[in-house]
């Protein structure tokens, strides 16, 4: 499935005003209804580190979230916001991360 992004500010905005937060320990979801597509949105900043580190989280974010929207019964706008935590986290521990905060929002 090819996965859609959130890019624009206003897109971002939206899912925010709109969307709910659910927490998680390595990452913070913000989930909101979609009508067309599942989208994906990732908000890494500096204090994360170098580019090295923010660009790693982002890949293994978007890895696990590809596998993972297939099975969403619902079409959401998601951003995704890595904790300090997470800079020494696994793929795998992402993907039962994320998968752990969709079934406890009711998506998955």
């Amino acid at each position: 499935m090819r996965l859609f992004s959130i890019k624009s500010q206003s897109e971002f905005d939206k899912v925010f005003v709109k969307g709910k937060r659910h927490n998680g320990t390595l990452l913070t979801l913000i989930l909101a209804n979609s009508a067309g597509h599942s989208t994906l949105g990732i908000i890494v900043n500096r204090k994360f580190g170098n580019a090295v580190k923010r660009n790693r989280i982002k890949r293994q974010i978007r890895e696990a979230f590809r596998s993972i929207v297939d099975t969403f019964r619902a079409k959401t706008e998601t951003i995704v916001i890595p904790r300090a935590t997470a800079e020494k986290a696994s793929t795998a521990e992402i993907f039962t991360e994320i998968s752990s905060i969709a079934h406890k929002a009711g998506i998955l």
